[in-house]
């Protein structure tokens, strides 16, 4: 029989409307004690730019982290891992703003404004 460690990891994302108390889930094949930053970004399931937070307990509060060292182990809520995935839109992924040109008046805005008062 194999002595490997699997860990749980929980993470929702937000902007595609995910439960964060029905997350999705996915496997890293480490101990929970060793997964790091690092191991999140390698591993995460999901293609795409995100900004990871990691759910943290501190006298029964509950708090999303933003941790960004790689080397640091990550926060451990009863027994699991929580991941919040937030979607990073890059500045090309936004539609260009276009420019509209008025449009030039055939009529003074008065007599347009004449006309359409009359039956």
């Amino acid at each position: 029989m194999s002595n490997k460690n699997y860990t749980m990891i929980h993470y929702h994302i937000p902007q595609d409307l995910d439960d964060p108390e029905q997350p999705n889930a996915y496997t890293i094949q480490l101990n929970i004690k060793d997964i790091t930053y690092t191991d999140i970004l390698k591993t995460f399931p999901i293609k795409g730019q995100f900004d990871f937070k990691f759910l943290y307990q501190h006298q029964k509060e509950n708090f999303w982290l933003d941790i960004k060292s790689n080397a640091t182990p990550l926060p451990i809520v009863n027994k699991h891992i929580h991941v919040r995935a937030e979607r990073v839109v890059k500045p090309q992924e936004t539609q260009p703003i276009q420019i509209v040109q008025p449009l030039q008046q055939s009529q003074p805005v008065q007599q347009q404004q004449n006309d359409l008062m009359q039956f």
